[in-house]
């Protein structure tokens, strides 16, 4: 591998989340220059970047289901521009749920995306219950006896070139029981809420667009 090629994307709009943490934890083995994803503008800059890098590992976090709209409208850019020329690609996805289906989709986004424009599919890494470490550690995750090793591995393998299969994260990250699951759901609750209080909004409120429903209903009646 070529230190030099490497590009290190970060899709999440935050630049000190959990999602830049991977990517300077693989830096630090792989080299590389690290790059965010503009929120707003053009994205034509980047994806020459994207054309010119011999490897690239892309590194989001998991919205509904999948990365970010604004990456996939990277993708979309950068399908339409073309110019692909067997560019390995590795992707990264983490999120609050700790179980990894609801992750996966964004994987295969981008296998999709490096099979339709000649780069080079490589694999990816599920990590789930990511938000939480807010940017800390991997050390620092629940399941760190397993998910260290595992990221580490998955590390190597892009370190060495070679593709990196799903079983690597999936062995790691074992789904967890319905007291712990009912734990969690209440704990990712209470964030949630503390964090629209946060900005000023009232957790009890009625959903807006559940209102805005309900208006037109009644004036469709009257």
């Amino acid at each position: 591998m070529n230190k030099s090629d490497v590009m290190l994307l970060c899709v999440s709009p935050r630049h000190k989340g959990t999602s830049a943490m991977l990517l300077e934890r693989i830096r630090v083995v792989t080299g590389g220059k690290l790059f965010f994803l503009p929120q707003k503008g053009n994205l034509d800059e980047l994806v020459v970047s994207m054309q010119e890098a011999g490897t690239i590992i892309i590194s989001g976090p998991c919205y509904i289901n999948t990365y970010p709209a604004r990456m996939l409208e990277l993708l979309e850019t950068a399908s339409l521009t073309g110019k692909f020329s067997g560019q390995k690609l590795y992707g990264i996805i983490n999120g609050g749920m700790p179980y990894i289906h609801t992750h996966q989709h964004g994987l295969i986004c981008l296998q999709l995306f490096a099979e339709q424009n000649h780069l080079l599919w490589q694999g990816g890494f599920v990590l789930g219950v990511g938000a939480m470490l807010d940017g800390k550690p991997l050390e620092k995750h629940m399941n760190r006896r397993t998910v260290v090793p595992a990221f580490n591995k998955f590390i190597q393998n892009i370190s060495e070139g070679i593709q990196s299969p799903d079983s690597l994260y999936i062995k790691a990250q074992s789904p967890p029981g319905k007291l712990t699951t009912r734990i969690f759901a209440k704990f990712l609750t209470f964030l949630v809420e503390k964090n629209l209080k946060k900005y000023g909004q009232d957790p009890e409120a009625p959903n807006y667009y559940l209102r805005k429903q309900d208006d037109g209903k009644q004036n469709g009646s009257r």
